[in-house]
């Protein structure tokens, strides 16, 4: 059902670039109208307001099912990517503009290796139940021993049969792309999503998805 919302608001969002001025307005009118009908969410985020882009994302990414990400690496020759668990307290926390993720991995694992010799990293949540994605990228590290006992939990022993090879991570993010169809999405020729970017003085939109 998702795929089929998605297809049929896809061109509806392609035919209504092909057309200019007036014209193009009431492609766009035609467009609302089909999404509010297949039940999508009006755009309501000021797409002006870095504030407001990165609440919402933040909003959109607790609500990802199963609790669970793709995280990429870069290894030798490319790039790899996998499914990381990301419930409590493992996740996105906020403190203020600092946005981070904590993750988990073995110490023995590639995954470790390929942060390890490059900390350049991104993760994927995606809900397809309202074909949303949020994307975060930014430089992973270890935290030390004692920062990452605090991470440990019980449900975590079934993973570790070697408890020493638990290694907890933080990913702070430094940049963040969101994609909503119906809801907070982009409307460019070339699909750039609406993107954030941290600087040292906050959040700053990079693309509002407008052309």
């Amino acid at each position: 059902m998702a795929l089929g919302r998605y297809a049929i608001v896809a061109a509806a969002s392609a035919s209504a670039g092909v057309y200019v001025g007036t014209e193009k307005d009431q492609i766009k009118a035609a467009y609302a109208k089909v999404r509010g009908m297949l039940g999508f969410r009006p755009q309501s985020v000021d797409l002006a307001s870095s504030a407001a882009i990165l609440e919402e994302a933040l909003n959109l990414t607790k609500a990802t099912p199963q609790s669970c990400g793709v995280l990429s690496t870069i290894q030798s020759g490319g790039v790899a990517s996998r499914v990381i668990q990301l419930r409590e307290p493992f996740g996105v926390h906020r403190d203020g503009d600092n946005v981070s993720i904590h993750f988990f991995t073995s110490a023995a694992s590639r995954k470790f290796r390929e942060l390890s010799q490059n900390p350049k990293t991104a993760l994927l949540c995606w809900d397809p139940r309202t074909l949303t994605y949020v994307t975060f990228q930014g430089p992973a590290r270890e935290l030390s021993a004692a920062e990452g006992k605090s991470f440990w939990r019980e449900w975590m022993q079934i993973l570790y049969k070697d408890t020493s090879l638990f290694s907890a991570w933080r990913l702070d993010v430094q940049r963040l792309q969101v994609v909503s169809i119906g809801h907070l999405e982009s409307f460019r020729k070339d699909w750039h999503p609406v993107e954030l970017e941290r600087t040292s003085s906050g959040w700053k939109v990079v693309c509002d998805g407008r052309e």
